[in-house]
């Protein structure tokens, strides 16, 4: 099938969006975002903030913050952890835009950066979700101008780390959306059932860019509009855990199998990589590693939904996908993750799954 996508006509009255913010346990990062929204200039948009029942005060903060501002910010309150994907499809429920701007609770965005998105989409009416630059909040570099999606379904930060000028000023393609800000069209995203929710954390942009790109729908990079996210690269064995299993059910889920036969070479090298870095990293991730796999076969059923639903929006063929994601790996990124050891700062006391 083809997806159809609406345009927006009216060049006097800006297409109004629904900013969502999904929350957990990010008290200090979710209010300076929600400060830099509230200086944003963009006329017609509301502000949805899901929290996922955190537990560090999010919810005083939010309350007080709310009593002691004129900005109007809808509350969504879930009594468990949706996860990203989840807590992203609740907001859809109630939101009110054509446009929805997803963003992580610890990013902030600069002055203007909604309107040339909207722009952008409004004026490409085959592109399905478009990212701002995303610079690291520590200085002035890159922390993903999208995604790079190899062909075995690992997602890279496209630009990590580069400097912010190497992005240049226009527009350009990439292969998958990078999730932690991004602006997708509610109706394709209401198309696609929601974000796939199963996986619950992780790897759910990818999941996302390469369903919209089986659709024949296109994803762009608009450095022109910033936002700053408070990020570095890091690994721990519940997100790789997570990262994993999630990746084997999307390419079991949305690969014919001759896509998949012909891919084994590919996918047989990924393999080793990651579990020569589990490996290396301790018994932990071997123990992470085997877990995604148990996962994946107890979820047959879903991946087995998701794989009539591709079939339902399918549009283009898995070589049409498979010739805009990325041969190559991002060696650099796997280096940075190589050389980490102990803990990571990022691994959260507790991750519900």
């Amino acid at each position: 099938m083809s997806a159809s996508l609406p345009r927006f006509d009216n060049p006097l009255i800006e297409p109004m969006v629904s900013v969502v913010v999904v929350n957990y346990n990010g008290c200090e990062g979710l209010l300076r975002c929600l400060k830099s929204l509230f200086i944003d200039g963009y006329p017609h948009k509301e502000i949805l903030v899901v929290d996922n029942a955190s537990t560090d005060g999010s919810r005083a903060m939010l309350e007080n913050l709310m009593a002691s501002s004129d900005c109007q910010v809808n509350l969504l309150w879930s009594d468990r952890n949706l996860g990203y994907a989840g807590a992203v499809n609740l907001a859809m429920r109630s939101a009110a835009g054509c446009y929805l701007a997803i963003l992580n609770m610890d990013v902030e965005v600069d002055a203007g950066w909604l309107e040339p998105l909207v722009a952008f989409l409004d004026a490409h009416p085959n592109v399905a979700a478009v990212n701002p630059l995303i610079a690291l909040a520590s200085h002035e570099s890159i922390n993903a101008a999208g995604q790079d999606i190899h062909i075995t379904g690992l997602g890279f930060n496209k630009g990590l780390g580069r400097p912010l000028a190497e992005a240049g000023r226009n527009a350009f393609p990439i292969s998958g959306i990078q999730g932690g800000a991004f602006v997708v069209r509610r109706s394709i995203l209401e198309l696609t059932g929601g974000m796939d929710a199963r996986g619950f954390l992780y790897h759910e942009d990818v999941n996302l860019s390469w369903l919209l790109r089986l659709m024949g729908l296109e994803l762009y990079c608009v450095p022109e509009s910033l936002v700053r996210h408070d990020y570095f690269l890091s690994m721990y064995p519940a997100k790789l855990q997570l990262l994993e299993r999630n990746r084997w059910a999307m390419l079991l889920a949305y690969l014919r199998w001759p896509a998949v036969v012909l891919l084994l070479p590919a996918l047989i090298l990924t393999e080793v990589l990651m579990w020569g870095y589990c490996i290396l990293r301790g018994p932990a991730f071997g123990a992470a590693k085997l877990r995604s796999y148990k996962w994946v076969f107890s979820e047959w059923s879903h991946i087995r939904s998701r794989r009539h639903l591709a079939e339902r929006l399918r549009a283009v063929s898995d070589w049409k996908v498979l010739s805009n994601l990325k041969w190559g790996y991002a060696w650099d990124q796997f280096r940075v993750l190589g050389k980490e050891r102990g803990r990571s700062r990022r691994q959260p006391a507790e991750l519900p799954m």
